[in-house]
Order: structure tokens, then sequence, then C-alpha cells
């Protein structure tokens, strides 16, 4: 049985200013863990928000590239298939251009993007992986080294012609045409490796934008 002293010391905690101070200090812990909590969520939020930020721009702006170049790929097959004639300056300019772009691209943006892999899943390796970059790099040389091959005898048959020797540079000229369609079949691979990346890219913009 407590005593009335006993009691006394209860009544006073729970009614005196101890137990309100006791109370108030409960609630201020509870209110900064709260704040603390709500800031914590902010700064993270921001965090996301701004590497979001600068991830969609640098893939638009990659995807942008990506999509000028594959065009102006797809501009010198169809030029090939179709015997077409073709100002090849104009497309060689575009190309080299873009080059340039996706070099600076890469050197003033990457490191910082690439830290965007921290606040989203965004791996698929169904839409672009170690395979399809080997490809790529693949089909990228293949391409190249036809493309030296054809301009070795693309000399020789400006060479003759310079000459005014026709039927030597009617000779070579055969030869040039018999390796065009080998060459566009490689350029082809390489358009559609471009293709793939686009749709691998498209998919990591919308990823990002889905879950921010």
């Amino acid at each position: 049985m407590e005593t009335i002293a006993e009691l006394k010391v209860i009544i006073a905690l729970l009614s005196g200013s101890l137990g309100t101070l006791l109370v108030k200090e409960v609630f201020n812990q509870i209110n900064r863990k709260v704040d603390f909590d709500r800031d914590l969520k902010k700064l993270k939020y921001t965090r996301k928000l701004d590497k979001a930020e600068k991830a969609v721009g640098f893939y638009s702006t990659y995807l942008n590239t990506i999509i000028e170049m594959k065009k102006s790929f797809e501009v010198i097959l169809k030029t090939i298939k179709e015997d077409k004639d073709l100002e090849i300056s104009i497309i060689e300019s575009v190309l080299n251009q873009q080059s340039l772009n996706l070099t600076e691209l890469m050197k003033n943006s990457y490191a910082d993007v690439n830290s965007v892999h921290l606040y989203f899943e965004l791996e698929d390796l169904g839409k672009w992986n170690e395979v399809d970059v080997s490809d790529f790099l693949e089909s990228l040389a293949e391409t190249k080294y036809k493309d030296n091959n054809i301009q070795f005898w693309l000399n020789i048959y400006n060479s003759h012609l310079d000459k005014g020797e026709q039927d030597k540079a009617d000779f070579y000229w055969d030869k040039i045409e018999e390796m065009l369609p080998d060459y566009a079949e490689s350029l082809g691979k390489v358009v559609a490796s471009l293709e793939r990346n686009r749709q691998a890219v498209s998919e990591i913009i919308k990823k990002i934008k889905k879950q921010l």
C-alpha cells in the first residue's frame, strides 16, 4: 500500500512543473525528429532532382547527336543502294561535327552525370549490354576498314583519270562498285546498332522521369 508521502510525490510529478517539463521535452524531441526527417527527405529530393535534370539534359543531347549521325549514315546507305549522286562532303561535315559534339559532351558532363545511377534504377541489359557494345565497335571497325579499301582504289582511279587513261580508270571503278554492296552491308550494321542504342537511351530518359 502506497503511503500518503509517496502519493504526494507522484501527484507532484504528474501535476507540477517537473511533469510539464518532462512532457514538453518529449514533444520537443518528437518535433526535432520530424523536422530532421522532413529536412532529410527534402535534401534527398533536391539532390535527386539535380541529378535528374543533369542526366536528362545529358542523355537528350546525346540522343539528338546519335539520331543525326544515324540519319547521316542512312543517307549514305540509301545513296549506295540506289546509285544516286551525293555531295558526300556535306555528310562528312555533319558527322565530324557530331563526333566533336559527343567528345565535348563526354568530357564535360559524363563524370557528373554518371552518379545518377546512385539515385535511379536505370540498368536494363535487355536494351543495351556488353554484346551490343562489342557488335557496334566491330561493325564500325569493319566499315572503316572497307571504307579505307574503297578510298585506296578510288585514289588509283582518280590518278588514271587525271592522266586521261579512261580504260584503266574504268577498271578500278568496276572494282570499287564490286565492293560497295559489302560496304553497304557493314554500314547497315552500324545503323542498326545506333538505332538500338537510341531506343536504350530513350528508355533511360523515360525511367528517370518516371522515378522522379
